[in-house]
């Protein structure tokens, strides 16, 4: 993945999921991080970096 500037739904696509799975586990992300963050529109390049590699490591729901 490519880190760049982008939005929270730039972000969802990026990552193959939709705003409201990436909204569901960003809540899980560190408080003082999501306080940074919070009422920005733009993600900088270290803050999407921050939040790929603290999603992706989360459990998927398995495929029926």
């Amino acid at each position: 993945m490519e880190y760049r500037t982008m939005n929270r739904k730039e972000l969802a696509m990026e990552l193959e999921i939709s705003g409201s799975t990436l909204w569901r586990r960003m809540k899980d992300l560190d408080p003082k991080f999501k306080e940074q963050i919070k009422g920005r529109y733009v993600l900088l390049e270290n803050e999407v970096k921050y939040i790929h590699e603290q999603i992706s490591g989360m459990q998927k729901w398995p495929t029926l």
